[in-house]
């Protein structure tokens, strides 16, 4: 079958909708990280990881769909762990600035972020943007740089490494062949074995489960979903769409993530 404008625009069209979607549940998912702000930042990072690790692993078992996984070739390997090293840091910055009140910053963070992945949309895959998108994005960044110049009292480092981190992750998700599901399970597999390495070499003081009290502590066993679900969204619709067209959906995260610091 010759595919056609009107066939192209469907085929898009879900990956589209996963892209917002993904992007305003990760935006939502402040509010769940906030809601469990007595725990330690370093043992809600450590449980994101491994129960995200679980979760993934738990559903390509479940589908039988491991021989992707068993027959990674190097190149892809390294890239999805150095995709992990980006998520983990994304990951403990916009946890930190959940429970301890930054999340204007996150939202910054956010807003900055999408920049980064036009930019490398246009360097590295040669995407054309057209003129018009070219000036509003310009108009954009001009505005996101004068909200950043003339709010006071920011944690610059707090949107600066969110920034960073979430538009070198979408970077490299983009420079995959493998699917969303794999490529995730790879990366916190990775990650959880890099966590356990730094709990144990640096003594990091982790919460054992026993030690959660009922009531708000007891929702840290949903983090495993809450962090995967999210992401595998992200990851199929950044296969399937232009770099530039996955950075003008993530403004939708910051402008929830925004929202989210005004009403609360």
């Amino acid at each position: 079958m010759v595919p056609t404008p009107h066939n192209t625009s469907l085929a898009l069209l879900l990956p589209i909708l996963c892209s917002g979607l993904a992007n305003i549940l990760l935006g939502t998912s402040s509010l769940y990280w906030k809601a469990l702000g007595n725990i330690p930042p370093i043992t809600l990072l450590s449980y994101r990881v491994v129960l995200s690790a679980i979760t993934l692993s738990a559903f390509i078992l479940l589908c039988r769909n491991t021989h992707a996984i068993k027959h990674l070739p190097p190149k892809l390997i390294r890239l999805h762990c150095m995709a992990s090293l980006f998520i983990a840091i994304n990951w403990g910055a916009f946890i930190w600035s959940s429970i301890n009140g930054h999340i204007l910053e996150s939202g910054l963070g956010y807003l900055l972020a999408p920049f980064i992945s036009i930019a490398l949309g246009a360097i590295i895959y040669n995407e054309s943007i057209s003129r018009t998108r070219a000036l509003s994005t310009l108009a954009a960044f001009t505005g996101v740089a004068l909200l950043i110049a003339f709010t006071p009292h920011l944690n610059h480092w707090v949107y600066l490494t969110i920034a960073l981190s979430w538009g070198a992750y979408t970077y490299l998700k983009k420079s995959t062949v493998l699917d969303a599901v794999n490529g995730l399970c790879v990366e916190t597999l990775f990650l959880t074995v890099c966590m356990a390495l730094a709990i144990s070499l640096l003594k990091l003081p982790i919460m054992a489960p026993n030690e959660f009290s009922a009531g708000p502590n007891q929702l840290i066993w949903l983090a495993g979903g809450v962090s995967a679900i999210p992401l595998l969204m992200f990851s199929y619709a950044t296969g399937k769409i232009p770099l530039s067209i996955t950075g003008f959906l993530q403004f939708t995260l910051p402008l929830t993530l925004i929202a989210i610091s005004v009403v609360t």
